[in-house]
């Protein structure tokens, strides 16, 4: 798979688990709340994604 198109799909998936998680957990809370808090979780989820990629990838090239 190309690495542009790799990054990509790892952003958008990213980007709508953060959405999702902060709509569903924090309805009450103030805006910047729910901005910082969909912060940590698009950077968590990123990091995540990254970890399992790059397992995958080493695992098919060995």
């Amino acid at each position: 798979m190309n690495l542009a198109l790799t990054g990509a799909v790892i952003a958008l998936l990213a980007t709508l688990g953060g959405v999702v998680i902060v709509r569903r957990n924090s309805p009450e809370q103030p805006i910047q709340v729910k901005a910082v808090l969909f912060g940590l979780y698009f950077w968590g989820l990123v990091f995540l994604q990254l970890i399992i990629f790059s397992l995958l990838f080493y695992w098919t090239k060995t």
